[in-house]
């Protein structure tokens, strides 16, 4: 089980087991305590029970692929191009500032990021504080939006 939460309109929070992870997509930067500091650029990551795959975009920045047990994870900021959406793969949960790419990600959740207008999108709202998430088979069937605040 983790949990997710924003801390900032840019910068979701994901707490595992034995780590809290904090991605920025804004600034292209995954903060959890770790020794070599701060991480930045792409790469791949092996942080507590995550898998943080940093995935360069044609623009110069980052996306990020977060892959907990069965949840995958994307974090995708407002300049990646549909093109670049290729190298995130299959996602469960979407953050993001950009409602376009919602249709061609398909999640079965987005936490609309950012200044993100999610009103053209077509799905059911909630409004947290936080989510928690057992496993892939606890998501929703079908699109939900995850207002956290």
């Amino acid at each position: 089980m983790f949990e997710i939460e924003l801390k900032n309109p840019d910068e979701m929070v994901l707490k595992v087991k034995d780590k809290t992870i904090s991605i920025n997509v804004a600034q292209s930067t995954v903060n959890a305590d770790l020794k070599v500091g701060t991480l930045a650029g792409a790469g791949e990551f092996e942080i507590g029970d995550a898998a943080v795959t940093g995935i360069a975009l044609k623009d110069g920045g980052i996306m990020y692929r977060v892959v907990i047990g069965t949840v995958k994870i994307g974090l995708v900021g407002n300049t990646a191009q549909m093109e670049d959406l290729d190298n995130l793969g299959p996602i469960d949960i979407l953050g993001t500032s950009n409602a376009k790419i919602v249709s061609v990600v398909e999640p079965k959740a987005l936490i609309p990021m950012g200044n993100m207008d999610f009103a053209e999108v077509k799905a059911s709202v909630k409004v947290e504080k936080k989510v928690k998430i057992k496993n892939s088979t606890s998501l929703p069937p079908t699109l939900e939006i995850w207002k956290l605040d």
